[in-house]
């Protein structure tokens, strides 16, 4: 089975497709991360919520027991920085890959941007090379036609001359 060989024109929208694509897959992981930053935000601030109802509770069932409340207080205190820390750690990742991914997709829409801009020089040059070939073409027969034409109307214009001639004379 043939294959059909790809056009400039072909190869042009490859490469704006490939751009594209990677611009959108660029936006899809950015929203997958913000999302995943946010619920895991949300997951911790919903934590430390029913902590601090926990500690009010504990609080309001022997406002008199300041000791066990204090203790309560900074295993609560300690928790929430440990949920702060986690949360910083993931949001660093999170942005060290997106900093590998925003590498990549530049490369491969600067990859992309540089084949669609070659292509459309191919096809600009396959243009003009296509109209040059056809002037040339068209040139040609329309020589050819004045000169056949010419060549008929030459017998003619040679005795109309000749008779011309011979009136003046």
């Amino acid at each position: 089975m043939a294959t059909k060989q790809k056009t400039s024109v072909d190869k042009y929208f490859d490469a704006l497709t490939e751009s594209y694509d990677a611009i959108i897959d660029a936006v899809k992981l950015g929203n997958e991360r913000g999302f995943r930053l946010s619920n895991n935000l949300l997951a911790e601030a919903q934590k430390g919520q029913r902590e601090a109802v926990e500690l009010g509770k504990k609080f309001a069932e022997d406002p008199t027991d300041v000791g066990a409340f204090y203790r309560a207080a900074m295993e609560s205190a300690t928790k929430a920085q440990g949920r702060t820390l986690e949360f910083a750690r993931q949001v660093f990742d999170e942005l060290s890959q997106s900093r590998d991914e925003t590498r990549s997709v530049v490369e491969k829409v600067f990859s992309a941007q540089r084949a669609a801009g070659e292509a459309a020089i191919e096809a600009a040059r396959d243009v003009a090379s296509t109209a040059g070939e056809r002037m040339r073409t068209g040139v040609e027969r329309v020589t050819t036609r004045v000169r056949g034409e010419a060549e008929k109307a030459g017998p003619e214009v040679q005795k109309a001359t000749e008779k011309a001639t011979a009136a003046a004379e």
